[in-house]
C-alpha cells in the first residue's frame, strides 16, 4: 500500500505466492563470515614435519621451559580457509498499519511464520521443508534463495479495536542457503 515512505527504508521478502513489505528497523544487519582455522597452532616444528615426535616434544617443552627459547615459529599461526558460510541476516522489520492494521500486521505476522514453517505429512516421508525467499533490502540487497530460521514478535503490542496489531517489531533470522562467490558479491550487495 502506498504510505509515502521510500524503498529504500523498506524490505521485502518474497516468495512465488505472497509478499511482506514492512521498513528496516534499529538493529538490523548482514553478515558475511568466512572460516578460517589454525591447525598447527599445538605443533611443534618436528610435529609438523613428521619427525620423531613424542620425544623430540617433550625435549623441546623442556628446553622452552628452561631457557625460555621456543621451538614454536611463524608457521604455527599459519591461518588456512575451511570454507564460506552463507550470508546471514538479522532483520528488525517494523510492522506499521497505515490503512487496515489485519492486512499490513496480522497477516504479515502469519506471512512470515508460514514462509518459516515446513509442511509435514503425518504418517509418510516427503513433506515440503520450510520454503525459500528472495530477501530486497533497502534495494541494496537483493538475495534470493534465503531461508527464514527464525521469526520473533512481540505479544504486547498496541492493539487497535478490533484487537489486531496496531503496529509489531517482528525480528527474523535469515541465511542464504549457500555461501556466495566473490564474482557474485557485486550483484547481492548493490551499490
Amino acid at each position: 500500500m502506498p504510505d509515502g515512505i521510500s524503498p529504500l527504508m523498506k524490505i521485502y521478502i518474497r516468495t512465488d505466492e505472497d509478499m511482506v513489505v514492512g521498513y528496516i528497523g534499529d538493529g538490523s544487519s548482514a553478515t558475511l563470515s568466512a572460516m578460517w582455522q589454525s591447525p598447527f597452532e599445538n605443533q611443534s616444528l618436528s610435529g609438523i614435519m613428521g619427525a620423531v615426535s613424542q620425544k623430540l616434544d617433550a625435549t623441546a617443552n623442556v628446553i622452552q621451559s628452561a631457557s625460555g627459547v621456543t621451538a614454536k615459529t611463524i608457521f604455527n599461526s599459519m591461518l588456512v580457509w575451511e570454507g564460506q558460510q552463507p550470508p546471514e541476516f538479522s532483520l528488525t522489520v517494523d510492522l506499521m498499519a497505515t490503512q487496515n492494521a489485519q492486512i499490513e500486521v496480522n497477516a504479515a505476522i502469519t506471512t512470515l511464520l508460514k514462509m518459516c514453517s515446513p509442511e509435514l505429512n503425518e504418517y509418510t516421508a516427503l513433506g515440503r521443508r520450510p520454503e525459500q525467499v528472495t530477501l530486497n533490502i533497502g534495494r541494496t540487497i537483493a538475495l534470493s534463495g534465503v531461508v527464514i530460521k527464525d521469526v520473533t514478535y512481540q505479544l504486547d503490542a498496541p492493539r487497535t479495536s478490533e484487537g489486531y496489531f496496531s503496529h509489531n517489531t517482528v525480528t527474523l533470522q535469515c541465511s542464504g542457503i549457500t555461501s556466495l562467490n566473490r564474482s557474485n558479491i557485486s550483484t547481492v550487495f548493490i551499490t
